[in-house]
């Protein structure tokens, strides 16, 4: 693509076919136009220190400008042009900022454990971005340094590592950071990350101490189009996962029973589940099956008979799986096998392996950046998958911060790499899987779970965040994602009732899967009822879901995505954080707590009540005072557009 630049005395515009970059030359940044339209503004000190621009030269679809480096020196900026946007690359370390005002309202990144939508509600502190198990500053267990904002734009720092410094709206400066921590002195969630103030940065800011910045901006007509690039770009699933996994709820030991499992506390959970009535085709068998973490092999005491016990969840009617992590502790049968052969992270300065706190304790961690260590776990976790006839494992771990900076691998990785490596060796030694970590993993296909939820109602890891984190996760190009446990993980004092079960099942009823451990039955008939009838409804809706999955890997379009996604200039679609679209079903799940009625958008089209028939045809309507009981989840089924089959 052929680049024109025009040079103005306080001025130089580089332009392609779709879009102009406006570059003040005393190197205060520059606008982003397309068709005339301004779409993304950089923000005060954008690529400090450099500053005074000039042109050096441009050729072909690139050109390269030249700045002042402080008071001497020059600082050299590429732009290339790509056929839906352009590349930037310094050639030093430089601070980059972007005016979020302009970009009205943003997505992407990740997971947060206060998880807004959209994004600049927050204020996130600026800090290296990792992959984080329940992080300080708000960082959860996926990440990807990639924005989208509602003008029609996406960022993407393609070559980003563990050194990347990234702030979004971040707090003022005499707001600190809380302190992470294991156990339950945690700050709350709501503050990780707080919500926005007028003191917030306003800006979303990059800066790599270690390396030269380096990102794409890609653009669209609209956000959808600037989202579709981004997707195309980081990669998409060549096939989904197991149909199996996908077509009836997953039921786990974690919540209900935590630790306290054995083979008759497995048992009689299975049997519970069909003598109440209810659909499930996996059981997974969380913590804690093992003598000693690491282990590959059932206790012998909790579990006397596991072949026998997966032979009968098997007639039941269960696909088997086991909770597994990268750690391997002192007393694991496994761990000095491990330490002869080089398998786990060493000290710097010795060949001993890295103690690392985990909240199980201390213990060492598989080195991923081995390939033989790596074969060595798949062989050891295949032979327990052949010997008692599993269909496959649940991942769990893998972040960066269980992964030492000063740790020695077997080949230089950074910390982020760790979650990278983790998700591909279970997707591909064991696709009928589950993991909770992610890092550029966009193309694998397997499941990646959401965080530990809460046993609570808001958007601070309860229910709301439940649907706010799959809109995220999607529009970053994970069409393949898993709600936490339905209820919550029922950790401390914080326990679901009898309504909050209820309305997280409904809300998780048309995602691509769904997963229960608290046990409806504890409650009440009606309880039991009401979840039954929207696991039905799952099941039901197997082949719809299917199909979202198919499409996923063939043009890109998220499995549940936003309601922008086909409304991409209807401005109240954009900020609607507690509705879905899946397939051709909008869904509006009630996430407060003694509600019986909300109100309902509906974008453009006509749509039919799934429950009394009632059509609307809406041209951006609002359906006020929607009824929706306990019994009932607002659910609504497209008649025209694209995905109504017309």
């Amino acid at each position: 693509m052929t680049l024109r630049v025009v040079e103005h005395e306080q001025r130089l515009t580089v332009s392609a076919a779709h879009s102009s970059l406006e570059f003040a030359t005393d190197g205060g940044g520059f606008r982003l136009f397309v068709q005339g339209r301004l779409v993304l503004q950089t923000g005060a000190g954008w690529g400090a220190p450099c500053h005074r621009l000039s042109l050096w030269q441009a050729e072909g679809d690139t050109a390269l400008l030249t700045f002042m480096r402080g008071t001497h020196g020059y600082g050299r900026l590429r732009l290339r042009a790509l056929s839906n946007g352009w590349q930037l690359a310094w050639d030093q370390p430089t601070r980059d900022t972007f005016d979020l005002a302009v970009g009205v309202h943003w997505y992407g990144q990740g997971e947060l454990i206060h998880q807004r939508y959209p994004l600049e509600q927050l204020s996130l502190w600026e800090a290296p971005l990792l992959t984080w198990d329940n992080g300080a500053t708000g960082l959860g267990n996926i990440q990807t340094p990639a924005w989208l904002c509602a003008t029609g734009v996406a960022l993407l720092v393609h070559s980003a590592t563990d050194s990347l410094q990234v702030g979004f709206n971040a707090p003022p400066s005499h707001l600190q950071p809380p302190a992470w921590d294991l156990s339950a002195a945690q700050a709350p969630a709501a503050q990780r990350p707080p919500t926005a103030s007028a003191q917030s940065s306003g800006l979303l800011s990059l800066h790599d101490p270690n390396q030269p910045l380096e990102y794409l901006i890609l653009v669209g007509e609209h956000v959808q189009a600037a989202c579709k690039a981004l997707i195309e770009t980081l990669g998409k699933p060549e096939r989904i996962p197991p149909e199996a996994y996908l077509r009836q709820p997953i039921w786990t030991t974690w919540a209900r029973h935590k630790t306290a499992i054995d083979q008759a506390v497995v048992l009689r959970f299975a049997e519970e589940i069909r003598a109440h009535g209810y659909a499930g085709g996996t059981f997974g068998i969380d913590d804690k099956w093992q003598r000693a973490y690491g282990d590959n092999a059932l206790d012998p005491e909790r579990f006397p008979d596991p072949k026998g016990m997966v032979a009968a969840l098997n007639r039941l009617g269960f696909n088997v799986t086991l909770w597994v992590h990268p750690f391997l502790v002192a007393e694991s049968a496994n761990t000095q096998e491990a330490i002869q052969r080089g398998y786990l992270l060493k000290r710097r300065e010795s060949d001993e392996p890295y103690p690392v706190l985990w909240w199980q304790g201390l213990g060492y961690l598989l080195d991923v950046s081995n390939p033989e260590a790596l074969a060595w776990y798949a062989a050891k976790l295949r032979a327990l998958q052949d010997e008692i006839g599993l269909a496959g494992y649940k991942f769990d771990a893998g972040e960066a911060n269980y992964c030492p900076a000063e740790a020695r691998a077997h080949a230089p990785i950074h910390r982020n790499e760790y979650s990278q490596r983790w998700a591909a060796f279970a997707a591909e030694h064991f696709p009928y899987c589950e993991v909770r970590t992610g890092w550029f993993s966009q193309t694998l296909p397997i499941l990646f779970r959401q965080w530990d939820r809460f046993s609570a109602w808001g958007y601070d890891n309860g229910l709301a965040s439940v649907i706010s984190t799959a809109l995220m996760l999607s529009v970053t190009g994970y069409p393949f994602t898993l709600p936490d446990m339905i209820g919550g993980n029922a950790y401390g004092d914080l326990v679901p009732d009898r309504e909050l079960l209820i309305r997280w099942t409904q809300a998780s009823a048309l995602m691509l899967a769904m997963q229960f451990s608290i046990a409806p039955w504890d409650f009440d008939a009606e309880t039991v009822a009401i979840c039954r009838k929207y696991t039905d409804l799952h099941v039901a809706l197997a082949e719809e879901r299917l199909a979202a999955a198919r499409r996923a890997t063939q043009d890109g379009t998220p499995v549940v995505r936003p309601l922008w996604w086909d409304a991409p200039e209807d401005v109240v679609a954009l900020s609607i954080a507690d509705q879905y679209l899946m397939g051709r079903y909008l869904v509006a799940p009630v996430v407060t707590p003694q509600t019986t009625a909300r109100n309902v958008y509906l974008p453009q089209g006509t749509w039919r009540d799934y429950w009394t028939g009632e059509r609307h045809h809406s041209d951006g309507m609002w359906l006020r005072g929607y009824p929706a009981p306990l019994d009932v989840l607002p659910l609504f089924v497209c008649e025209s557009g694209a995905w109504s089959g017309q």
